[in-house]
């Protein structure tokens, strides 16, 4: 009997240990995304510094499937906001326009898929 609940624990243990690296590589290639989303929240701008396609990548690995599609959706559909809104002035300063309803839509969007867990 002995036996068997040290068997069940081992394998109890291994689960949870894995379910917790698990989680910890998630919360990781979140981060930098999370920060992105956050500053771009805080006031859109062309001149925030973008998450790299590997730190995209690398998130996107982490969600399911289903969530894949839809965060990519997201992000392409944020991307063609932020281009369309994308204004010059005079002295050859880019910007989005006052026009940002949508840029802030898409980035709500995005916020679902970075909760930590």
């Amino acid at each position: 009997m002995s036996f068997i609940t040290f068997l069940l624990g081992l394998i109890l243990g291994h689960w949870l240990a894995i379910g917790r690296d698990k989680r910890k590589e998630f919360n990781d290639a979140v981060a930098p995304i999370r920060k992105w989303l956050l500053t771009e929240q805080d006031g859109p701008s062309p001149y925030n510094k973008r998450p790299s396609q590997h730190e995209i990548d690398l998130f996107m690995h982490y969600l399911w499937p289903w969530q894949r599609s839809a965060f990519r959706k997201h992000l392409g559909s944020y991307r063609q906001a932020c281009e369309a809104s994308m204004t010059q002035d005079g002295a050859g300063q880019v910007f989005y326009n006052s026009n940002s309803a949508v840029i802030r839509h898409e980035l709500a969007c995005l916020f679902k898929f970075v909760g930590r867990r």
